[in-house]
């Protein structure tokens, strides 16, 4: 994408705020940061609220400016409004920092899927996950595809099914990355919709078709006696305590 920037300052008088090219889309993903859209007699003001304290503030303009660049957008965050750097973790489940960050985007983009409201809003917002170099589907795929080349090294007929399984749903998600990127890219080309139009449709509801969701539940339901079957059972103490079998 090109033209100026969303740039995200901190003002003369302290207060932290968006300026440049704001569409509606880019007013919504700052929304979903805590900015503030105000109506001044200059246009619109978008600002963080007054009063919260810097490290707050650095850290929703930094949260702004994630989510803007996911969606394609040219951004300059002001260097004073960058969070602190947070120390590695050596526990936990293992994830960096960034992909945390990134799975907390897209659960948030989940949902308040409401606010895509036009065609190009949409398109936008599915472009992230399937356009071009920076899609997030193609690096899921290959990492599935460089774990299935890791397990089929492992002996065993389960691993080389498990490996097998793995590259397939590679494929199926490079599928997935194409068909969502053409989708996008037909919805980026469609013509805004009338208000009352939008209205009428904002209620539909769009579910999975019904044998797709039998089978999720299927998996799901298995996938949990599997992680049970892995579970330790809690010890038992023998009876008699630890003298049993000593002798007297």
């Amino acid at each position: 994408m090109t033209g100026n920037p969303i740039s995200i300052v901190r003002g003369r008088g302290g207060e932290v705020e968006a300026v440049g090219p704001i569409d509606s889309l880019a007013s919504e993903l700052l929304a979903r940061a805590a900015f503030i859209r105000q109506d001044t007699l200059r246009g619109t003001w978008h600002r963080l609220p007054f009063d919260l304290g810097e490290e707050w503030e650095n850290d929703h303009a930094s949260h702004a400016a994630e989510m803007l660049r996911a969606a394609r957008y040219p951004v300059r965050l002001d260097p004073s409004l960058s969070p602190a750097t947070p120390p590695q973790d050596t526990a936990g489940d293992g994830a960096p920092p960034s992909v945390r960050t990134a799975s907390q985007t897209l659960r948030t983009w989940a949902q308040h899927t409401d606010g895509l409201r036009q065609p190009y809003e949409a398109g936008r917002t599915l472009a992230v996950l399937a356009q071009g170099d920076d899609s997030l589907l193609r690096p899921v795929a290959d990492l599935l595809l460089g774990t299935a080349s890791a397990v089929s090294s492992l002996p065993g007929a389960a691993h080389d099914r498990d490996a097998r399984r793995l590259a397939e749903l590679a494929g199926v998600l490079r599928v997935v990355e194409i068909e969502v990127d053409r989708i996008a890219l037909r919805l980026q080309a469609a013509p805004d919709l009338p208000a009352p139009a939008t209205r009428q449709r904002s209620n539909a509801v769009v579910e999975a078709p019904p044998k797709l969701q039998a089978l999720v539940h299927r998996l799901a339901e298995k996938r949990t006696r599997e992680y049970e079957a892995h579970l330790l059972p809690p010890a038992v103490p023998a009876p008699g305590g630890g003298d049993r079998g000593r002798g007297r």
